[in-house]
């Protein structure tokens, strides 16, 4: 592999352009190369990060001879471009979510041990040093024995489109797969996946609501057809159970972030706090993640597009994101299956 990755971009919007200045921060990423549908903003762009080829068909972008591709489309894209992407020879950075539906996500998955490319999905919160700290503490045996995982997070006024920012794209099922468990959850989701070892899903089930006013015309202009709050309940093969709730938009002023319990101790990720016994006294230590990490500093670890290039290169042992995303994406599609249905789903 040669020092620099050549690698192209899929999509030039809002996270296009927030993928491309990371990439440009990158001395091991030559970004040679752009598509989009709209040719004169991927132009503009093109020419503004001094990228030499532009195409509005992302079927040209495949044929260069590229380490990577990043994909930053709408939701409903993740799949078919992820795909011939890989299929292509090429490894792909794939936005989240995965996809629209576990099914979709599967078929990425497959495709990436098909072809033997790596797939990598962007998921932030992997990276924070809080998230490396609680990893050591669990792996050290702070908690325990872990049981339990709640991630609770809640935006006061904040449904995408209507409540004022991007593009309603978002707020369409047909095209996103969902509303603010798929644009909001699959972080938080991910983060406590990952730190339970990614366990396999036994029960689902789940309740879907969107209930608050919104602007009529801009419901009517946006095609507005997803939920505001999110609501769930996953068991795991392994006995453990994790609750979510994820909100767009709710008369409250906040959640009660990313936790996990064990028969040893909790632990709240932000701020980093552990809950446990000392001398039969129950106590809660706040914790620092950079005095917990001290010179920690693997350098594959500074971020999911910096990990996923580093990992390409094969500097790091990569996190499988794609395995932990197609679990999110799994327990996604039971969470509104349960919700339409109002049954428990079973995935065990």
């Amino acid at each position: 592999m040669a020092k620099k990755l050549k690698a192209g971009v899929v999509g030039t919007g809002i996270i296009g352009k927030s993928h491309i200045r990371g990439y440009k921060g990158m001395d091991e990423v030559d970004l040679v190369a752009v598509a989009d549908l709209d040719e004169a903003e991927a132009k503009r762009v093109a020419e503004e990060y001094k990228i030499p080829q532009v195409f509005t068909d992302y079927h040209d972008l495949l044929k260069l001879d590229l380490d990577t591709v990043d994909v930053c489309l709408p939701n409903f894209l993740h799949a078919p471009v992820t795909i011939a992407a890989l299929e292509s020879g090429k490894n792909v950075y794939c936005e989240k979510p995965m996809a629209r539906t576990g099914d979709e996500a599967q078929a990425m998955w497959d495709a990436a041990k098909r072809t033997g490319k790596h797939l990598a999905i962007q998921l932030a919160t992997l990276y924070s040093r809080e998230t490396k700290a609680a990893k050591n503490l669990i792996a050290d045996g702070k908690l325990g024995k872990l049981y339990y995982a709640k991630t609770s997070h809640y935006r006061r006024r904040g449904r995408v489109y209507v409540d004022g920012y991007a593009t309603p794209h978002f707020v369409q099922k047909e095209k996103s797969g969902g509303g603010t468990l798929v644009d909001m959850a699959v972080y938080h989701m991910a983060r406590l996946l990952w730190l339970l070892d990614n366990p396999e899903v036994d029960t689902v089930t789940g309740s879907t609501y969107q209930e608050l006013p919104m602007d009529e015309k801009r419901r009517k202009e946006s095609g507005y057809n997803v939920e505001e709050l999110g609501i769930g309940l996953v068991r795991f093969k392994n006995n453990v159970t994790m609750f979510v709730e994820e909100s767009w938009a709710i008369h409250a002023p906040s959640g009660e972030g990313d936790r996990l319990y064990g028969n040893k101790g909790g632990l709240r990720l932000e701020p980093l706090t552990l809950f446990h016994d000392v001398g039969g006294k129950h106590t809660d230590t706040e914790l620092d993640a950079d005095e917990l990490l001290g010179d920690y500093a693997d350098p594959g670890f500074g971020g999911s597009q910096k990990h996923f290039v580093y990992s390409v290169l094969g500097r790091v042992e990569p996190i499988d994101t794609a395995s932990i995303a197609l679990n999110v994406a799994k327990i996604t599609s039971a969470l509104y299956e349960s919700a339409e249905t109002g049954r428990q789903v079973v995935l065990g």
